[in-house]
């Protein structure tokens, strides 16, 4: 069991009686031009949300902050995988937005997954599964999850049965699992005893939401591959295909793949779906119901792919209608219809060349989203 230290332990505690402060502070903002922090681009829909900048630490260089979970008092978690912690990021000042980095774990292994969950954060870090407890005890539920030669889990979240889920990736582009726990997803009791198979056939599962009682994942194709990338739609004994039935083997041998799934909504290639989460508040009312992914971008083709926020509708039936764009948005010119995604990234007006790393939900409604380079911002109606 680690343990962190007194002085972080009293800290910690002090955040979590002062919950609510964001909260209480959101209520009366100034107009979005008048914050301080007010950042563009990259562009949004001015008209409907305002992005501002919560907080930058380039000291922890591309990987400073990446999965992010938000608490029910307003305490903003993000994960610094290479270092090993996790941070709590509180509003110090009482402008409605955290702030303020606090480490609240340290000595973990490549911190990588995060959810909050009844006074306590879940971590997904290598082969561990953690969690942090409101006394400040980070306790090691599970230490042999099957990462392979990647060394990395994928995303962890509690669902609505109180079982936790964790993505498993395969390690490699073209091989076969060396378990069957790889490439998959796999659930524990919230004590990480009673583990399971849930689904298999994933390449690169990524980040993992709940919406309508459903579970979805992420999953991304080789980065030099033009297959497309995924969002896959899973319930227990799916079995999603991979490597022996994907898109592109199917295709060379003339297999139709009878026992494997195919997605439920596709990426084009390269744009690497890589964070996800579920927005249910009618804060931000276009967004209810909807999931959020972030296409972290290509890194093996001429093409800039990806490098956005996207949110994907769920039809009457469950299922996903086609991605749409969310930041940076699409804008009109006089001579033509709109700058594409790619072509707004090239321009300066998008992420590129940073990346879009993860979305989290603020308890009053408010997107938070990490990129590389140390930054994350916020999203809030305009």
């Amino acid at each position: 069991m680690l343990r962190i230290n007194l002085w972080w332990q009293t800290a910690l505690l002090t955040i979590v009686l002062a919950g609510g402060i964001t909260t209480a502070a959101a209520q009366d903002l100034p107009p979005c031009f008048d914050r301080e922090h007010f950042r563009d681009p990259p562009w949004i829909d001015g008209t409907r949300y305002c992005l501002e900048h919560i907080i930058t630490d380039p000291a922890g260089e591309e990987l400073a902050f990446t999965a992010l979970a938000a608490a029910p008092d307003g305490t903003l978690y993000a994960a610094r995988p290479l270092a090993g912690e996790v941070y709590a990021i509180t509003d110090t000042d009482q402008d409605g937005l955290p702030d303020s980095a606090l480490v609240v774990a340290d000595e973990l292994t490549l911190p990588n997954g995060l959810d909050y969950h009844e006074n306590a954060l879940y971590i997904a870090g290598g082969p561990h599964l953690y969690r942090l407890s409101a006394d400040g005890t980070v306790e090691t539920l599970v230490d042999d999850l099957p990462v392979g030669s990647s060394g990395w889990a994928g995303s962890v979240i509690v669902g609505p049965d109180d079982r936790l889920y964790v993505s498993i990736g395969t390690g490699c582009d073209d091989c076969a699992p060396a378990q069957a726990e790889q490439g998959a997803i796999l659930s524990f009791a919230l004590d990480g005893t009673d583990q399971a198979l849930v689904a298999t056939g994933l390449r690169q599962g990524g980040d993992m939401a709940f919406l309508q009682g459903e579970l979805w994942v992420t999953d991304s194709s080789p980065m030099s591959s033009p297959q497309p990338d995924e969002l896959n739609r899973v319930r227990w004994g799916d079995d999603f295909g991979w490597p022996s039935c994907d898109s592109e083997a199917a295709s060379a041998t003339g297999t139709t793949c009878p026992d494997s799934l195919p997605p439920a909504l596709t990426f084009p290639a390269g744009s690497t779906p890589l964070g996800m989460t579920a927005y249910t508040s009618e804060t931000l009312p276009r967004l209810t119901d909807t999931l959020l992914v972030t296409l972290n971008g290509s890194r093996h083709t001429p093409q800039i792919e990806g490098y956005a926020l996207a949110v994907i509708h769920i039809d009457e039936t469950g299922s996903p209608l086609s991605s749409e764009i969310l930041i940076p948005v699409e804008t009109p010119t006089r001579d033509k219809g709109g700058y594409s995604v790619a072509e707004m990234n090239f321009r300066g007006s998008g992420f590129w060349p940073q990346r879009p790393l993860d979305v989290a939900v603020s308890p009053e409604g408010w997107l938070y989203l990490s990129i590389t380079g140390g930054q994350i911002l916020a999203v809030r109606p305009a």
